[in-house]
């Protein structure tokens, strides 16, 4: 199967299902392509070795991996972080959806839910069918931080969230209280998995009784 990975956050950034999830997937005989953002997550700041550019191809660990632009930030500021965000949306779903080669299912990687807009124009144009990995359950997050106060714009997150749930063919949380969740907010049932999340035992040991 071809396979597309989308998510604004990947390698060399500290993700919970970057390339070890990629190779993983090649391991057992898929092809993989990875479209994502320049790496700039937790500080905000590039990584050494990137430059801001419309886009730039790379491979790693023989993975192909198409970055599109975005504005670096990991700011507190409301305006910074939507800036990070969106513009990441809006490079991934015009230069993201022209570059990357033709797949079988796009694997879509929430959180920020902004990766909808690029899900949603590769579904709609290229006409790839979508699986929705909700890590980070939108808006509910954003309001717990804070960092979103205003009453129209929470009520038109809560709008593009929903819109967004709606649009891909199948959805996969972290917990059954997320697809509760989702439920109540009238995505069907039948298109969410609950796949609980892993723990990688070669990065542990144990330790003599304390």
């Amino acid at each position: 199967m071809r396979i597309l990975m989308l998510s604004q956050y990947f390698d060399p950034e500290p993700t919970f299902k970057g390339l070890l999830f990629a190779r993983e997937l090649v391991r057992r005989g898929h092809t993989v392509e990875v479209l994502t953002g320049f790496p700039n997550y937790p500080s905000g700041r590039l990584y050494p070795g990137y430059k801001t550019r419309l886009w730039q191809r790379e491979t790693m660990d023989g993975i192909s991996v198409l970055r599109t632009a975005l504005y670096p930030s990991h700011s507190k500021s409301v305006l910074s972080r939507a800036l990070n965000y969106g513009s990441f949306a809006l490079s991934a779903a015009t230069l993201g959806a022209i570059g990357i080669a033709q797949a079988d299912v796009v694997y879509a990687y929430h959180p920020p839910a902004t990766v909808g807009l690029p899900s949603t124009v590769l579904r709609k144009i290229r006409r790839i069918p979508i699986v929705a990995d909700i890590q980070d359950l939108w808006p509910d997050t954003v309001l717990e931080t804070g960092m979103m106060t205003s009453a129209i714009g929470i009520s038109m997150l809560h709008k593009w969230c929903r819109f967004v749930f709606r649009q891909m063919d199948e959805v996969v949380v972290l917990s059954p209280g997320f697809k509760q969740q989702l439920i109540d907010r009238g995505i069907a049932a039948d298109n969410i998995e609950v796949i609980y999340n892993w723990c990688d035992e070669g990065s542990m040991y144990m330790r003599p009784r304390d």
